[in-house]
């Protein structure tokens, strides 16, 4: 078209015009009009082609050209539709580069102005669906399916069966996130059944502005039985729970052949066609190992994908494309053993990934792979290196393979599963060579080792806060310059087939080797846990609760003393307490005979365990020594307060948002008002309020902040929360009350103390909110509970532990250790001797 233009525009005034007399003017005027068409459609032609061009590099891989090349045409085109279609393909290629900011930017533009109702904004809406669901977090998940749904209910009033089909298989993929696999069968099935009438013929009766071409409903059938496969399979893992045979796997690689014929076809869009493949042979391979006896036919089609996506990552001559592809395809050699081959296309992998700009989220992958080849081959000291090179380059944010066209990478993964085993495998070939060499070198290693741990576990507390910016700790300090000649640092790491424990003292760092598995562990830490968050005599508090008591008398049930004595105490407890202590303390017993405090930092499910509560078989771990947690190895710089401390108080002793009343926590607040001579009033029931707190912290000076009220420490951050008397107190809320207090103070508060938070039994990542919570709020130390016990027994633990803390002579973990043994001893706490109401406290960042 823009050829035959060219001609026209060209074409002189013809010579035989002359001849035609009185017709002249008329011909004129009619070849005046005809060149005006000719120009318009040169026109259009002109500007249809950065968009068609942008289209093509945009399916060949090339977001950030389409990018570009999309926005050169929007700054020469006023029609809105044209104008909504580019800000959609530039918000898909934002999505898929993972600028989900500069994404949504883009949609929300286009969704200002779309007519509602249309299909370009279904699409729109669809795709805002599809950006929510690939930030991965819960709180946009809830958003994808809204935005999903309501695009699915716009598409079915659309008459266009192809649209909808595209637009179904996005809402068969957020079924899937939801576990209603069934349901998402049935609505790829809905979405095959609209595609199949137009895989030969497509009617002119479609939309222009809609059109599929043929290799377009290739692509979308292709897709679609993508995603059918892996449904089908994630039902069969599910089948085979309960009836563990190879035959419930049959549907799944049918499903996955049927997939396999199409995606092997011509795709429009072959960047993802590319992307898809891999899905397909990583699908294989799982299912390879959900089989007692594995089949040579599924190798085979993973094979066979992986040389296709290879074949056809060549042609397009992408190099992202031919990093996944050969990288993915030397991981299925290295599974079979094939390690020369694996180690071939593994280094080919890495020669693309680095001619990518933004390579470190790729580099990651194959580093990490050739750490493992290199290590079956027997040669440790370049899979060190390998494996360093991997942890340099992973970025959390970041998935290699982003995208919601296949679900795969799910959005329900945590950084644990997904980037964790690289930190920890290459810390298990730094301890491993660490126990054959001599002690400087093992001292360097065995800290090398430390250090990995110490950053994935900033990767994970940044994830878990959602902030890829925390700020861990300012002034940071390790805690080997810190600790004195009484105290030690235990740092426990649990890895598949051991675990490792390293204790560090002022001068010396001793490495001991326990053969634990991972699984053995923690397997343990549940069967000690269960008994512990469990009250030892239900029926009692059960009666308790069911008593009507007036103020007075409740006051008097709140005393220790007017408790009574106690019956028999359940120890199902004692057998894994006793289990426990012999693999993590026992073990470094000749090392810490002169310790006075232990300072333990733990991982994983680790940080759900009151090693308080450990037993040699004689007295409990906290008997014998001050016990301090701290979630990574360094702390702020802090200094212990020599004035008189001043406190805030405040808390809900009535039953609000359907909580239960907390009838103990007047008691609690007033004994505390009393002990510390506190001027003004504690903040109860309508005063407890976040209002009232942010105002009491802006206008007075606090070093310690006591809250007595229900909390709630989530693997979710949306679910964690402080109760307040009209609302929840989300953990970004607390953080900005202590930042206010740092600031008037000039220092960070000394101590904030929660005493009636929970987190679920062996939930490590929820713990791991509540171990993070003095890094998060900004506190020198925290006070917290993992459990929350009856009402009565809370202040019990809390009042003996701010006594103990009068005494200047005492550090904090040292006036914890005597309010446990005073439990422990004195006979007016006899009934509180079981752990379940003492261990549950933790003493969380500085314990001195």
């Amino acid at each position: 078209m823009s050829v035959l233009c060219e001609v026209f525009l060209r074409f002189k005034k013809p010579i035989f015009l002359k001849k035609l007399g009185f017709f002249l003017p008329l011909t004129i005027i009619m070849i005046r009009y005809f060149y005006l068409f000719l120009f318009l459609c040169c026109l259009n032609s002109l500007q249809a082609q950065p968009i068609l061009e942008a289209q093509h590099v945009f399916q060949q891989g090339h977001y950030e050209q389409a990018i570009l090349l999309w926005r050169q045409a929007l700054e020469n085109t006023q029609n809105t539709d044209d104008r909504l279609k580019m800000q959609l393909g530039i918000a898909r290629a934002y999505r898929y580069l993972g600028i989900y900011v500069k994404a949504l930017d883009t949609l929300n533009i286009a969704l200002s102005v779309v007519q509602h109702d249309t299909i370009t904004h279904a699409f729109l809406l669809n795709e805002l669906s599809k950006l929510r669901l690939s930030q991965v977090k819960e709180k946009y998940h809830k958003q994808a399916v809204k935005w999903g749904e309501k695009a699915v209910s716009i598409a079915r009033k659309a008459n266009n069966p192809l649209v909808l089909a595209e637009i179904l298989n996005h809402w068969g993929n957020l079924l899937v996130t939801e576990y209603d696999f069934e349901g998402a069968l049935e609505i790829y099935h809905e979405a095959l059944v609209l595609i199949e009438p137009y895989k030969k013929n497509l009617p002119p009766s479609l939309k222009p502005n809609f059109a599929f071409s043929k290799k377009e409903v290739d692509a979308l059938c292709g897709k679609i039985l993508i995603n059918q496969a892996q449904t089908i399979f994630l039902i069969g893992v599910e089948d085979a729970a309960y009836q563990p045979n190879q035959s419930v796997f049959k549907s799944s690689i049918t499903a996955l052949e049927s997939a396999l014929s199409v995606a092997t076809q011509n795709w429009s869009d072959t960047y993802r066609q590319i992307l898809g493949l891999i899905t397909l042979s990583q699908l294989a391979q799982k299912i390879q190992t959900q089989l007692t006896e594995p089949l040579p036919q599924l190798t085979h089609k993973a094979y066979h994908a992986l040389m296709r996506a290879k074949t056809l990552a060549e042609n397009l001559n992408n190099t992202t494309a031919k990093a996944f592809a050969y990288g993915y395809l030397g991981q299925l050699y290295e599974n079979n053993k094939r390690y020369d081959d694996a180690l071939l296309l593994t280094r080919q992998a890495l020669f693309f990934a680095q001619q990518i700009r933004d390579q470190a989220y790729v580099s990651y992958l194959w580093y990490w792979q050739l750490g493992r080849i290199l290590k079956a081959q027997g040669n440790q000291s370049g899979a060190i290196a390998a494996y360093q090179q991997a942890v340099k380059n992973i970025q959390p944010a970041r998935t290699p393979l982003n995208m919601t066209d296949y679900f795969f990478d799910g959005s329900d993964e945590i950084i644990r599963e997904t980037i964790g085993p690289v930190y920890f495998e290459l810390a298990d070939l730094l301890l491993r060579q660490a126990r054959s060499v001599q002690t400087t070198k093992r001292n360097k290693l065995l800290k090398q080792a430390r250090k990995v741990i110490e950053i994935f576990k900033k990767n994970e507390l940044q994830d878990y806060f959602q902030n890829e910016c925390l700020e861990l700790q300012t002034e940071c300090t390790d805690l080997e310059q810190i600790i004195d000649a009484e105290t030690a640092i235990l740092y426990p790491i649990s890895l598949p087939d051991r675990l490792e424990l390293l204790l560090h003292r002022r001068n010396s760092l001793t490495q001991v080797t326990i053969p634990i598995s991972e699984k053995i562990l923690h397997d343990q830490i549940i069967s000690f846990l269960l008994p512990l968050h469990s009250h030892p005599h239900p029926e009692e508090l059960t009666r308790s609760r069911n008593v009507a008591a007036s103020a007075s008398e409740m006051m008097e049930i709140c005393l220790p003393s007017r408790r009574g004595d106690t019956p028999q105490e359940a120890q199902e407890f004692l057998e894994p307490a006793q289990t426990l202590y012999r693999w993590l303390i026992n073990p470094l017993l000749s090392q810490l005979h002169d310790i006075k405090t232990l300072v333990i930092v733990p991982d994983g499910i680790l940080r759900t365990m009151p090693f308080a509560a450990l037993h040699d078989g004689q007295m409990f771990l906290i008997q014998q020594f001050a016990v301090a947690i701290t979630p990574n190895f360094c702390l702020k710089k802090a200094r212990r307060i020599k004035q008189k401390r001043t406190i805030l108080l405040g808390g809900l002793s009535e039953a609000v948002q359907g909580f239960s009343s907390l009838p103990c926590t007047e008691y609690e607040l007033k004994s505390l008002h009393t002990l510390y001579d506190v001027p003004h009033k504690y903040l109860i029931n309508k005063e407890f309020t976040f209002s009232n707190l942010y105002q009491n912290i802006k206008y007075q000076d606090f070093s310690i902040i006591h809250i007595a009220s229900h909390g709630q420490f989530s693997a979710n951050l949306e679910d964690t929360f402080i109760l307040t008397y009209d609302d929840k107190m989300s953990m970004a809320q607390l953080k900005g009350l202590m930042n206010l207090a740092q600031f008037k103070k000039k220092q960070p508060v000394e101590l904030l103390t929660l005493s009636a938070c929970e987190t679920a039994v062996g939930d490590d990542r929820a713990a791991f909110g509540l171990a993070g919570v003095a890094l998060q709020a900004g506190v020198q130390s925290a006070l917290a509970s993992l459990w929350r016990i009856d009402d009565e027994a809370t202040p019990v633990v809390v009042i003996e532990f701010y006594r103990q803390l009068q005494n200047p002579a005492l550090s904090k973990a040292e006036a914890l250790q005597n309010a446990m043994k005073m439990i422990l001893t004195n006979k007016d706490y006899v009934r509180y001797r079981h752990p379940y109401y003492w261990a549950t406290f933790l003493l969380i960042g500085n314990w001195f």
